[in-house]
């Protein structure tokens, strides 16, 4: 698929890897005529209904390895917004989770300027940990790795711009902080805003709607966390600031952990409703593309009710046996 023009066509984009592609993520393709970039070029699997993934799930998984490579092999830049596994790779093997290997990751960061979240403030300390590996271990890969919180940086006239840290999900997140981006040209924005949550958090919203881009690509609230790590009046929040958001931007892609329900729709009534009012777009990154969302995490259930994967295939999984693709 080829970048889809945003505003006046200064800005591409190409979502590369999200739930509604049937993995955890939102790697997303950048480019202008001045630099193209591969913002949090990380997809992840993850534990739901007490269920190993289903088969589906590591096709889509690999496919979104090879996606993220493809488009990092052209790119400029690498961007992380904070160092969860559905953002970045890491440079150990893991083919039960994450699709990830030392080959991997080389391949993805060799040669590359990096533009990561501070390990060193604002941030907890499993994630602290994360960063220190991740410097230590691709420090020489890459062209360069550079803390970007709350900076700014020029190549020609496109400007990448990204925020503070803010916090992940619900005020005071023990999950920690995360950037969000903003790529500027002359005459066209674009933000990305990963795990804000909807935002739930006021402050992002604050940036959000100061910022007033073209286009938004933001992660919904986790719905399936409620009455066990969310609690209703946070995904009510989130639900209040969407609609905010949404009157006010021409195109708002939701995505990330709200598409790990199969109700998310239900969840957005107010946001699209809304959206039509002002006559502006909410969609899914796939839909963005023009594909129907394939909720492969939210299906897991009915996927090995139908379709039972042996234990055996798990077995040859974890030794890597289809680390070449399926």
């Amino acid at each position: 698929m080829k970048p889809v023009p945003v505003g006046n066509g200064e800005i591409r984009v190409l979502p590369l890897a999200c739930e509604s592609f049937g993995v955890r993520s939102m790697a997303t393709l950048v480019e202008t005529d001045d630099v193209k970039l591969v913002i949090d070029p990380g997809s992840a699997l993850g534990p739901r209904f007490n269920l190993s993934p289903h088969e589906r799930e590591y096709m889509a998984l690999a496919r979104s390895r090879q996606e993220i490579l493809d488009a990092a092999r052209n790119a400029d830049v690498l961007t992380i917004s904070h160092y969860h596994f559905d953002h970045y790779a890491p440079s150990f093997e893991d083919w039960l989770w994450v699709w990830s290997s030392p080959e991997l990751a080389e391949r993805l960061y060799r040669g590359k300027l990096i533009l990561a979240k501070d390990m060193s403030s604002n941030i907890n300390l499993s994630q602290r940990k994360r960063g220190y590996m991740f410097q230590k271990l691709n420090s020489k890969l890459a062209e360069e790795i550079r803390a970007a919180d709350g900076k700014s940086f020029k190549f020609g006239r496109t400007t990448l711009k990204f925020s503070k840290p803010v916090f992940h999900g619900t005020h005071g997140s023990q999950l920690g902080y995360v950037l969000m981006l903003t790529v500027q040209t002359p005459g066209c924005s674009l933000m990305h805003a990963s795990d804000v949550q909807g935002p739930i958090d006021d402050e992002p919203l604050k940036l959000i709607l100061k910022q007033k881009p073209n286009m938004l690509f933001i992660g919904g609230p986790p719905l399936y966390l409620q009455d066990f790590k969310i609690d209703r009046e946070s995904l009510a929040k989130a639900c209040e600031n969407m609609v905010k958001i949404v009157g006010e931007m021409p195109l708002t892609i939701v995505d990330h952990h709200l598409l790990r329900s199969l109700d998310y729709k239900e969840y957005l009534r107010p946001v699209h409703a809304e959206a039509r009012r002002r006559g502006h777009r909410v969609l899914s990154a796939s839909e963005f593309v023009g594909q129907e969302p394939k909720l492969l995490e939210a299906r897991r259930k009915e996927f090995h009710a139908q379709e039972p994967v042996e234990k055996a295939w798990y077995e040859r999984l974890k030794q890597g046996e289809f680390k070449e693709g399926f």
